[in-house]
């Protein structure tokens, strides 16, 4: 009798295993950030495997509003795992739907889809490197500075200031980035008050000032928030762009200046 007992168990215990039921991977996307021109920071998670391992998840992403694995893709890894990187190659003012997927033996699971649509490019195309016209003055920039703050919150991680050997007026920006790393080529809108340090970090932000102390100066000026310019990144060199750009009465900034790294 005790045998069959155990028997009809082992029975029982086997049809159960028979009848589970596998599913596709779990997965979240993240919402997109810092989209530019050509580039945006995307990431997601695969927070199940559904029963069978994960061997490949990342991004998808396309024109179309239901991107799959048959698009653009990018495999970030397996089984699980959280990613988010800084993704190129996007084509400037362009609507893209992206979302995380993760694939096992029963099929392809994917997250949420996100709609971002990528900057235009500089509204302008200075002819002359590092010459800008104020309005007031026209400098022709001898040197670009860098450095990187860290005596504040407010000041970001990337200071890019000029210098002129004819002009006491200084052109300054600064940036709060990922790992201080040069901002994509977009378009940046400023900012007032804290970047909030590491908490805030690339996410299109700038500031941008004017120092003159000059005789008859009157010492500079700062940009109002939502004052637009931009930035040309080619990997290696870094343009910054004004086309238009207001700083205050009674500087209005026309041109461009690069830091060659």
């Amino acid at each position: 009798m005790k045998k069959l007992f155990l028997l009809l168990l082992v029975f029982a215990y086997s049809c159960e295993i028979e009848n589970i039921e596998y599913l596709t991977p779990i997965v979240i996307t993240d919402e997109p950030a810092n989209v530019q021109a050509n580039t945006a920071i995307l990431g997601g998670a695969v927070l199940g495997e559904g029963g069978k391992d994960v061997t490949e998840y990342g991004l998808v992403w396309s024109t179309g509003d239901s991107p799959t694995i048959n698009d653009n893709k990018l495999v970030k890894g397996e089984r699980l795992g959280a990613f988010s990187d800084l993704i190129g190659g996007f084509e400037n003012a362009t609507t893209y739907y992206y979302r995380a997927y993760a694939v096992n033996e029963v099929g392809v699971g994917y997250g949420q889809t996100f709609e971002f649509t990528t900057n235009a490019q500089s509204a302008c195309d200075p002819q002359i490197d590092n010459f800008i016209d104020t309005d007031t003055a026209q400098i022709n920039i001898t040197d670009v500075d860098l450095s990187f703050p860290s005596y504040g919150f407010d000041e970001g991680n990337l200071q890019f200031e000029t210098t002129s050997y004819s002009s006491t007026i200084k052109i300054r920006v600064q940036f709060n980035e990922i790992n201080r790393e040069f901002p994509q080529t977009g378009q940046y809108i400023t900012i007032q008050g804290d970047f909030d340090g590491q908490y805030n970090l690339s996410n299109g932000s700038a500031k941008l000032y004017l120092i003159d102390y000059g005789i008859g100066s009157q010492g500079g000026a700062t940009a109002a928030p939502g004052t637009v310019f931009y930035v040309e990144n080619n990997g290696t060199d870094l343009t910054i762009i004004f086309c238009d750009t207001p700083l205050g009465e009674p500087y209005t900034l026309n041109g461009k200046f690069t830091y060659s790294n």
